[in-house]
């Protein structure tokens, strides 16, 4: 998932690779665990085999919410296995119980 995180921001948001590094260390700084792969593919949901892999850990490890700007594959789903997928303002919103 580090993987793919990185690929977004590399690619789509143009991070350079020093501001990536830093905020992969600050990812895993506020990390409370890491989190594995589920075992064998994950089931297609989004249309996105690495989305469908986000997905199915943020399941199989009992999350609340998904944040994501992914308006493509993965808000449109809106919930699945009792996680909820929110894009990252909708969180902020909530959180601060707007």
């Amino acid at each position: 998932m580090v993987v793919e995180l990185e690929r977004i921001l590399t690619e789509k948001l143009d991070f350079e690779p020093q501001r990536w590094s830093e905020a992969e260390a600050l990812l895993r700084e506020l990390a409370v665990q890491a989190v594995r792969a589920p075992a064998g593919a994950p089931e297609p949901v989004t249309g996105d085999p690495a989305d469908d892999l986000i997905l199915a850990s943020a399941i199989e490890v009992g999350a609340d919410v998904l944040a994501s700007g992914d308006r493509k594959h993965l808000l449109p789903i809106g919930e699945r296995g009792g996680v909820r997928i929110l894009t990252p303002q909708g969180l902020l919103s909530e959180l601060r119980g707007d």
